[in-house]
């Protein structure tokens, strides 16, 4: 478009300024050099004005040369003595150097203007992308608000759904919370390890088509190592790793039962819709991995038949009991408590027939008070667990409540 502007104005230069010559010689001004304004003159500045410097001095000289053909064929005997005269030579003079200065200052006017509209451009473009960033991000906060929502929705029902399991037993546990979240992620396999002190893996229970072995090392498998390290893990962490791996020992996702420091095993999705593995299916895996260490804590020491393990020293009451408080705010599982003190040593065997292998029983022989820890046990259950108590006439409550 520049270039055709630029062919416009010398067409427009040759065609005006050979008009102004034709009347020139038809009319005998010689070269308007007594007429003021000159027409060459105002000619050149229009040009400056309109086109710019670089016309402008081409409109100068052409205009100098009209005007000087002008003169030598209307005066050829006085040409050389008219040419060096004040009086004609004061057009070009004027032409040239008002012509630059005006095409030097229009110029830098049009480059300012080129300049803004560039800026503009650049501004607009900078708008646009950032316009579709914002539509880009609203997107993807809407999605992840849909997701929220789902997931609260999710674990609102994953909650639910472990207050309503009824155990008696750390099979029982296991057992039910298997099922559960078999049933809640849709998996393939599901399964349940405990490791042992020599970080050896034992399969306790497992649903759906075996893939991994029923045990094994620890170390051999990256993604349940992670999962020990980091609280979990998925088959992702594969392609970040430079650790030789087999696939024989990798399941889809791992997630650690813990309590406190001590990992007492973990909750594995040994198959699964590759889609699944995402954050929604790890957050279910960390809210049943922490009922389990809350529930297992106790069974697991119960697993030992050691009467110190069972019969744990009263100090330790207001620790676990603070443990157990903090898991009831986050998922609503009640617990009940029960304050006793004993007017003879009881045998252990009798507090195995009034509680199950996941409450707790805290006693002080010096003093022979007591506390029993009743998890997952609402009014209905401590009310039953109240009326065995009365059957031991050595055993008398002081106090008993729940917390739902």
């Amino acid at each position: 478009m520049a270039k055709k502007k630029g062919y416009y104005g010398y067409i427009e230069l040759f065609i005006i300024y050979t008009l102004i010559l034709i009347v020139d010689i038809y009319g005998k001004y010689f070269g308007y050099a007594f007429i003021d304004p000159n027409p060459y003159f105002i000619f050149s500045l229009f040009i400056a004005i309109r086109y710019g410097i670089n016309l402008a001095l081409v409109s100068g000289f052409l205009s100098t040369a009209y005007l000087f053909f002008s003169l030598y064929i209307q005066a050829k005997e006085n040409f050389t003595g008219l040419i060096v005269s004040w009086q004609i030579l004061k057009i070009p003079l004027f032409t040239f150097s008002l012509s630059f200065i005006i095409g030097f200052f229009r110029d830098m006017y049009i480059q300012e203007i080129e300049n803004r509209d560039e800026r503009i451009k650049v501004l607009n473009e900078k708008v646009k992308d950032l316009e579709n960033e914002i539509r880009k991000y609203k997107n993807v906060t809407v999605d992840l608000e849909k997701k929220l929502v789902l997931e609260r929705k999710g674990v609102s029902l994953l909650v639910e759904r472990l207050k309503e399991i009824d155990y008696e037993s750390a099979e029982d546990i296991f057992n039910e919370s298997i099922d559960l979240i078999f049933d809640f992620i849709e998996a393939t396999t599901v399964s349940i390890y405990t490791l042992s002190k020599n970080n050896f893996l034992r399969m306790r229970v497992r649903k759906g088509p075996q893939y991994l072995p029923n045990s094994f090392d620890i170390e051999k498998s990256v993604v349940i190592s992670m999962a020990k390290e980091f609280g979990a893990a998925n088959v992702n962490v594969l392609y970040l790793t430079e650790m030789e791996y087999n696939f024989e020992f990798e399941p889809a996702m791992a997630v650690s039962i813990s309590a406190g420091k001590n990992i007492l095993g973990f909750v594995i999705i040994e198959l699964i819709d590759p889609e699944k593995v995402n954050k929604n299916t790890e957050t279910y895996l960390k809210i049943l991995s922490d009922w389990l260490s809350t529930l297992l804590m106790a069974s697991k020491e119960l697993a030992e038949s050691d009467e110190e393990m069972f019969i744990k020293p009263y100090e330790e009451f207001e620790i676990t009991l603070k443990y157990i408080e903090e898991r009831r705010k986050r998922f609503e599982i009640p617990y009940s408590i029960i304050y006793f003190t004993v007017t003879q040593n009881v045998e252990i065997e009798k507090y195995r027939k009034i509680i199950r292998d996941t409450d707790f029983v805290f006693y002080d022989p010096e003093d022979k008070k007591g506390a029993i820890i009743l998890t997952s046990c609402g009014k209905t259950g401590l009310k039953r667990v109240l009326e065995n108590i009365e059957k031991i006439k050595s055993i008398k409550v002081l106090e008993a409540y729940s917390k739902e």
